[in-house]
């Protein structure tokens, strides 16, 4: 088996956000600052907090943008929701100025110096959930700091080797598919989903590194991917039981997903069961590609492990072929 374990963690550093996290921190207290200045806002009990790939730490290098989700206990039942997306439209564009723009379910503001920009995303309370615009004039439900919750506790249950795992299924979409859709986040969920079939740390069949996890996890991935993608079996969001995931995708680019997947999950099983380790970390290499810099995210070793250990022991002979002094040891 080919466990890599120097090779998956440099893997990990590879692709860590980096100045980016700091970068949305900053944003999103920029942002914060403003709203908190709006009476209305504040009326309604405002309280903002980021979400997303972020607030899950799950993200990778680079991110591009941050969610900042505005939870308004108190907004009155009858609030038009593009009046309300307006409203905080208008809170921004004093300081922001064209770099605002409202959107069907957000409002985007850009952050030119940190090549990032910044979604504020309303929301009102729909019991133990939330609801926040619709595309249609409408609202739906949501919960994104149920998943956050949700993501913790599973990484608890895999001895943390969970949220890694993700990052790198991440980065494997990135390299797999680029720029085209799914994003990042059906990975994710379909990776949560995956990983409910994998037993966790304790079990005497739970995985035992990092690249094992990872190559279950791709396999897991693969059936719900492909079921997602030709209808049979949709997925559904973690966090708001039996409501169906939806993402903006073709079905050319779902069709095409479900099958880089499959191709990579026995890429990396061939991989994992490799003997030569320079032989399975090129393998492993071609799913993770580059990162956003332009650089390998995985490293090939300058020279099998098992082949070096093997040289090793051909070099040594049991035994003392003589002694200085001419007598076999004794001990005693």
């Amino acid at each position: 088996m080919a466990v890599l374990t120097k090779q998956f963690q440099d893997a990990l550093a590879a692709i860590e956000p980096g100045d980016d996290a700091k970068h949305a921190a900053e944003a999103h207290d920029e942002v914060r600052d403003l709203l908190d200045q709006d009476d209305d806002l504040i009326g309604w009990g405002l309280h903002t907090l980021l979400i997303g790939s972020y607030r899950r730490e799950v993200s990778i290098r680079r991110v591009k943008d941050a969610d900042v989700f505005c939870e308004l206990p108190d907004l009155p039942e009858d609030h038009d929701p593009q009046d309300l997306l307006e409203k905080i439209a208008t809170a921004l564009i004093g300081t922001y100025k064209d770099r605002v723009v409202k959107n069907d379910r957000s409002v985007k503001v850009e952050f030119p110096d940190y090549d990032m920009h910044v979604d504020v995303v309303p929301a009102r309370p729909c019991g133990d959930a939330w609801e926040i615009p619709e595309r249609d004039g409408g609202w739906t439900k949501t919960h994104p700091v149920r998943f956050s919750e949700l993501t913790t506790a599973r990484n608890a249950t895999h001895d943390k080797k969970y949220v890694p795992v993700v990052k790198l299924l991440r980065q494997t979409r990135r390299a797999l598919l680029g720029k085209s859709k799914p994003g990042g986040l059906f990975v994710e969920v379909a990776a949560y989903h995956a990983f409910a079939s994998i037993p966790s740390a304790g079990h005497d069949d739970a995985p035992g590194s990092i690249a094992e996890y990872y190559t279950r996890a791709l396999e897991g991935m693969a059936p719900l991917i492909r079921t997602h993608a030709d209808g049979s079996g949709l997925l559904t969001n973690p966090a708001v039981a039996g409501q169906e995931l939806v993402i903006r995708a073709t079905q050319q680019e779902l069709d095409a997903i479900a099958d880089e997947w499959e191709q990579a999950a026995e890429t990396a099983r061939t991989a994992f069961e490799c003997d030569d380790d320079q032989k399975a970390a090129k393998l492993f290499k071609s799913l993770l590609g580059e990162n956003s810099d332009g650089n390998e995210v995985f490293t090939v070793p300058a020279e099998s492990t098992r082949a070096a250990a093997s040289a090793t022991a051909s070099a040594l002979t049991p035994g003392y072929r003589s002694l200085p002094s001419g007598n076999s040891p004794t001990f005693g």
